[in-house]
């Protein structure tokens, strides 16, 4: 289990679909007709901070000494995983700063605009990340576009994809951006799977796989489909995450597995 690198699994997935859904709540709420109500908008924020939040506590479990976390800044300069722990702290702070608002001032405008800086902060956050695993060359399976690109599907697809079912559990109107939200992240998803499958070493015969390729990719492609017909469920949503999380343990173990490692 070791090779799965769970902690890892937990922060970089739950992380991500918190930032796509603070992504997706603030476009809805800027660009949609029909919004949320106030006691809905501070629902669906507690309930992405909350993800956020679990992910980021997840990624302590990874270190061996957790009281000295704060020695992993000293190499700000030349390390990405330096400049990983800084964006996942304004991640943070950001996030908790636009929930407060959300909380007390939900009907601003303003509160909005913040959330659209903080869900640019979490893309950020997502793309330094991804530089992490990218910038490892002797590792093909994770210096590769897929790495990126599968990084943005997760927080993408299953961050609108939590909106669009809000939507329907409180009984509001479906939503075109949420649709197109969907879409664009099951190309993502799809896509970063293509291009990691042809890199030799890639293990194409595990269950993972297939289980992330039915519950991300099949599920999203069914539920889009009966999104208009009034079908929306929770379950959509819990599949989806345990799709991306199978995906994850994949992405680690594939290299993880490996002897020797540099």
């Amino acid at each position: 289990m070791e090779h799965y690198e769970l902690p890892l699994v937990f922060f970089t997935v739950f992380v991500q679909w918190g930032i796509g859904g603070v992504l997706a709540l603030t476009l809805y709420q800027l660009f949609s007709a029909e919004k949320f109500s106030a006691i809905h908008y501070r629902t669906l924020a507690l309930l992405f901070w909350v993800i956020t939040v679990l992910g980021s506590l997840a990624s302590l479990a990874h270190l061996g000494s957790p009281e000295g976390a704060y020695r992993s800044l000293a190499g700000l300069e030349r390390s990405w995983l330096s400049r990983e722990v800084v964006a996942c702290i304004v991640l943070n702070g950001l996030m908790f700063c636009w929930v407060v608002l959300c909380w007390f001032r939900p009907e601003q405008r303003g509160v909005t605009l913040f959330g659209g800086i903080t869900a640019l902060a979490g893309l950020g956050a997502i793309v330094v990340t991804s530089q992490v695993y990218y910038q490892m060359t002797l590792h093909p399976l994770w210096h590769s576009v897929a790495t990126p690109v599968a990084f943005l599907g997760t927080a993408v697809l299953s961050g609108f994809m939590s909106v669009a079912v809000a939507l329907g559990y409180w009984r509001k109107s479906p939503s075109n951006l949420c649709n197109a939200g969907i879409v664009v992240g099951i190309i993502l998803s799809a896509g970063a799977l293509w291009v990691r499958y042809q890199v030799p070493g890639a293990n194409a015969s595990s269950p993972l796989l297939w289980w992330q390729l039915f519950a991300s990719v099949c599920v999203a492609v069914w539920g889009i489909s009966r999104l208009n017909s009034g079908m929306r469920s929770w379950v959509w949503v819990a599949l989806i995450v345990t799709g991306e999380l199978a995906g994850r343990m994949l992405f680690y173990s594939n290299v993880m597995s490996s002897a020797p490692w540099f």
